[in-house]
């Protein structure tokens, strides 16, 4: 019996290389749609948890990052603050009870995996992880107020006015205003490793007092474009970031169409505006 040739063993093994080349590419495509659609799942309960949290506050929205605004636990305890330090200054744990204390509503997409690593750990630990590293990260700066960006301060706002959302009713464009986007940073994440994590609770905007992305966005780079994680990808080929606006809304955009401070600042009237005194 003849053996196969040299040339037909190349071109079974070429067919068998295609055809894993394909596979791969499938199961990466559908991976990636899995991901994306559960990320949207959870950007739109964002949304809904958001807006129900001023409704439950006569319209005032949630504090970005701040002290002295206490959040609750599962059981509806409050959380003890001198036992998870900082952990109840982020958004994550006050907005957790509107979110029935799902955390895998704040955790999804590529982000979900983390929650397997920290059910293990203390509650204590759980708390003060899930407040640091959710899916999607808060505009607080313009949004709800940050107090390392002069939020809550009375010298900020004599100079700068009301230059962060306080009031549902305050929106100018409730459909553009950027709330919440998914995220990422070089902080350690849940294991206390370094390196770069999908998630982070905070996203800053192009600027602020000054510009503070760089020119030119550098995925490897989180501070490059204030945190955004373009992780996802249109039909297109587009590397594309979920955002949430004021109104509930969910969209799918690129870093540079989000390089508008109107979608950031209810106050901004131009693309590149910076914050500018009003004050004294």
């Amino acid at each position: 019996m003849q053996g196969f040739t040299l040339t037909e063993l190349l071109v079974v093994i070429a067919a068998i290389s295609l055809l894993l080349a394909l596979v791969i590419h499938v199961a990466t495509a559908v991976r990636s749609d899995s991901y994306r659609a559960s990320e949207m799942a959870a950007a739109r309960s964002l949304g809904v948890a958001w807006n129900g949290y001023a409704l439950d506050h006569r319209g005032r929205v949630l504090p970005g990052y701040a002290g002295g605004f206490r959040a609750r636990d599962v059981a509806g305890d409050w959380v003890d603050t001198q036992t998870t330090p900082i952990a109840a200054n982020r958004w994550p744990l006050r907005l957790a009870p509107y979110l029935g204390h799902d955390f895998s509503s704040m955790y999804s997409g590529p982000v979900a995996s983390l929650l397997d690593e920290l059910s293990a750990s203390p509650t204590e630990e759980i708390l003060y992880a899930v407040s640091v590293h959710p899916a999607f990260g808060l505009n607080s700066v313009f949004v709800g107020g940050d107090e390392n960006y002069g939020g809550f301060s009375e010298v900020f706002r004599e100079t700068f006015g009301d230059f962060y959302v306080r009031r549902l009713s305050s929106i100018r464009r409730p459909d553009q205003l950027v709330v919440f986007a998914t995220s990422h940073s070089e902080e350690g994440g849940p294991s206390g490793d370094r390196g770069l994590y999908e998630g982070f609770f905070r996203v800053l905007p192009p600027s602020w007092v000054s510009p503070l992305w760089a020119n030119v966005h550098d995925p490897e780079d989180p501070a490059s474009s204030g945190f955004l994680s373009d992780r996802h990808r249109q039909a297109g080929g587009d590397s594309v970031c979920i955002a949430v606006t004021a109104d509930g809304g969910v969209t799918a955009e690129t870093v540079e169409s989000l390089r508008d401070m109107r979608r950031w600042s209810n106050l901004a009237r131009h693309r590149d505006d910076v914050l500018g005194a009003t004050g004294p």
